[in-house]
């Protein structure tokens, strides 16, 4: 927490140093030191890189090399009880005789230089490593020393922005006091960790360089040891087979020569075709035929519809194909022109008359409005709710088939509900197309 703090603080005055607002101390001394420590991290960095690069180049090249060799000494030996091949293939005598001495020098070089590659890992990439973690540190102190030098820009800065105001206030002093305090301890800071620095950097450096200098011969010394392993086992594999004194442009031309056909066949063969999908082998085989995508191998659709329908093709009977064309023809029509008033077209126009329009639909009749009397006073209760006096005539809008529920209806322009329930003291009559002397149904006798 306390560093984020710091870093906060630090942040205004390295943006204004940037842009040349602030002033920004600078040592040329130290400053040679910090780029000579800068590019040994860097050929630090690439050595290590490139010692893991060549191992596991090396390391690949033989691992594919053995599994070549075994492959193709399989494909030189397809039967156990086949004799006679050399005889059979005089063209791959030479191949078939030296195919298993092949696999043989192939793992035998892959055992000779396993013990070389380890030997890079242990003397090249394990102390490059170590070294690496050393470099860490320094720069982490390097960094921690560039923080210093921003708290004493920053003080100094400050400090000397207000002891040249002329006009100074009682919290200008306070600050004053506060500054000269931070600033000698920010000087007292970055003056210890820059003279150690500057004292332990060219010690560092030297040594560091005495370091490095022997793990770059080194590893030279090794990659030219594996070098001449491998060519002393591949010489001793070719000798008296092979005649390793041709140039290699003649190597490739002799190989395009040997190799005849031999590639094209190889191709030509079924398991060397990578595998397709079905539906990809289908649309090929469609478009070497020239069919369709939507004819399925049928030719076409008179001819599916034969084969269904043999009993139709029976009776069926092929027509003549029409006449061509004449010059007469194949003159266009013309002009047209409207026919006479007294022609048999109208008057057989004017017997046609348009149909009658259908007749209007008849509106829907409208339900009769339903009232109720009141027999006593009813007082509204809550907001919505229809209040009346005894004798009221009242419009039922909505009501229900349970005399339990609230009704909704209209007195005088106003809408609301009023109760139905018998706990109310409420009694409507309703009268349907009789006297008032019906009895009522539950609590009400209807009226028109």
């Amino acid at each position: 927490m306390k560093g984020i703090q710091k870093a906060f603080a630090r942040t205004p005055h390295m943006l204004s140093s940037k842009v040349g607002m602030t002033k920004k101390s600078t040592d040329p001394e130290f400053d040679d030191y910090a780029r000579r420590f800068e590019s040994i991290e860097k050929a630090t960095e690439k050595l290590l890189k490139d010692s893991k690069a060549y191992t596991d180049s090396v390391t690949n090249l033989f691992t594919h090399g053995t599994d070549f060799a075994t492959h193709f000494s399989a494909l030189f030996h397809p039967l156990g009880s086949e004799y006679g091949l050399e005889s059979k293939h005089p063209d791959a005598e030479h191949t078939i005789a030296n195919v298993d001495g092949y696999v043989g020098i192939m793992e035998d070089l892959k055992t000779s230089v396993v013990p070389e590659l380890e030997l890079i890992e242990s003397r090249i990439v394990g102390p490059i490593k170590e070294f690496q973690g050393i470099l860490k540190a320094i720069r982490k102190s390097i960094t921690k020393r560039e923080h210093k030098l921003v708290d004493y820009d920053r003080f100094n800065n400050s400090l000397t922005k207000l002891r040249d105001k002329k006009e100074k206030t009682l919290n200008d002093e306070k600050n004053l006091f506060k500054l000269e305090q931070d600033f000698e301890i920010a000087s007292t800071e970055y003056d210890y960790i820059n003279t150690a620095m500057k004292n332990e950097l060219p010690r560092f450096l030297v040594q560091a360089t005495q370091f490095i200098d022997p793990l770059f011969h080194s590893f030279y010394y090794m990659q030219l040891n594996i070098f001449y392993l491998m060519l002393e086992k591949l010489n001793s594999f070719a000798e008296g087979k092979f005649d390793v004194t041709v140039p290699a442009a003649q190597i490739a031309s002799d190989y395009e020569t040997r190799r005849s056909d031999a590639l094209e066949r190889i191709e030509a063969l079924n398991i060397t075709k990578r595998l397709i999908s079905t539906a990809r082998m289908v649309q090929s085989q469609r478009a070497n035929t020239g069919l369709s995508p939507n004819s399925l191998g049928r030719s076409s659709t008179t001819s599916s519809t034969a084969s269904r329908s043999p009993s139709s093709s029976s009776t069926f009977s092929k027509k003549a194909a029409p006449p061509p064309l004449s010059a007469a023809t194949s003159a266009p029509p013309p002009p047209y022109s409207p026919p006479a008033a007294g022609s048999n077209f109208n008057a057989s126009a004017a017997a046609k008359k348009a149909p009658p329009p259908p007749p209007p639909l008849k509106p829907k009749p409208k339900p009769a409005a339903q009232y109720v009397v009141a027999l006593y006073d009813f007082a509204a209760q809550a907001d919505g709710d229809l209040d009346f006096k005894a004798g009221d005539r009242i419009e039922v809008i909505e009501r229900t088939e349970s005399t339990e529920d609230w009704w909704t209806g209209r007195l005088n322009g106003r809408t609301g509900v009023f109760p139905g329930e018998p706990r109310v003291i409420v009694v409507v009559l309703l009268r349907v197309g009789c006297s008032t002397d019906k009895p009522p149904i539950g609590n009400y006798v209807q009226d028109t």
